[in-house]
């Protein structure tokens, strides 16, 4: 393998249950896995032996990454076919760099990718890279291991071979696809989940409630502090249910489609707010008593 040159290069610096509400009985939706949403982080559950507190180790989500990254925009994707009958689904790599800013931050900042090295070998022009990235809630910088992109320097058009100038732009695309990939990115693709017309219309509702501008974070935040404050008016079970028939069922499911962990914290609150009303009902019946 003949090798022209080696440089040391950084590119980049420039799932919906629903709930009810009755007299009696609050439901609340399946509590959230920790993957799906949410912190990092649980905090394992408190308890008292001998009048001390005993607080259990903090379990840490090692998935949080890669189920935020692993769901594909279907729009982002096209199926292609290579020579020999190979078919697969090519992933836009814009989208691929949209969904790393989204999630770490603008390139060059709060992620971005290194040339490693890079050779010359059978017409074709091999690229290593590795990609960077800064954590969210630890701040530090992570990398994934290095991996090679190739594609063919030479393309035959109308029958005539000619250069391609974009050998060295696709190789280094290449190699961040598969750097990514190691970190969650489009990983349902390369597990085959697309073949499953059932989970691309799943997909294709995600990202269609994603877009939709009443579920972005500061609408869904605003949306919880609303119900917080109306269910700080409720009395009795009549009130609560008046709430919940407002509007709010319906909200959360399309909030589920997008924030698992934002629709049960909220489910939550009617189920906490019941339990204090039924209990202030049965002290104030004892009380009469």
């Amino acid at each position: 393998m003949g090798r022209m040159s080696k440089t040391d290069h950084v590119v980049a610096d420039t799932e919906t249950p629903e709930s009810s509400v009755t007299e009696s009985n609050v439901t609340e939706t399946a509590p959230v896995d920790a993957k799906s949403g949410g912190g990092r982080g649980s905090q394992g559950s408190k308890g008292s032996a001998g009048g001390s507190r005993v607080e259990e180790p903090q379990r840490i989500d090692t998935m949080f990454l890669w189920n935020r990254l692993k769901r594909t925009d279907p729009k982002a994707t096209k199926p292609f076919t290579r020579a020999g009958g190979f078919r697969g689904t090519q992933i836009d790599p814009t989208w691929r760099f949209q969904m790393m800013t989204e999630v770490f931050g603008p390139i060059g900042k709060g992620w971005g990718y290194e040339q490693v090295d890079w050779t010359i070998a059978e017409r074709m022009i091999f690229i290593c890279a590795r990609v960077w990235y800064v954590d969210p809630e630890t701040k530090e910088k992570c990398f994934t291991g290095p991996q090679w992109g190739g594609t063919e320097m030479v393309r035959r058009r109308n029958g005539m071979e000619m250069p391609d100038d974009e050998c060295f732009k696709m190789s280094m695309t290449d190699a961040v696809g598969k750097c990514l990939l190691q970190i969650g990115l489009a990983a349902d693709v390369y597990m085959g989940q697309f073949d499953d017309s059932k989970y691309r219309e799943e997909s294709e509702a995600f990202y269609a409630a994603k877009s939709n501008p009443d579920l972005q974070p500061a609408a869904v935040e605003a949306f919880e502090a609303e119900v917080k404050r109306r269910l700080g008016a409720c009395l009795d079970l009549d009130d609560l249910e008046e709430v919940w028939r407002s509007g709010v069922g319906t909200r959360l499911r399309e909030i589920g489609a997008v924030d698992r962990a934002a629709q049960h914290r909220i489910t939550g609150l009617f189920a906490q707010k019941k339990a204090e009303i039924l209990k202030r009902e049965e002290e104030d019946g004892r009380e009469a008593a």
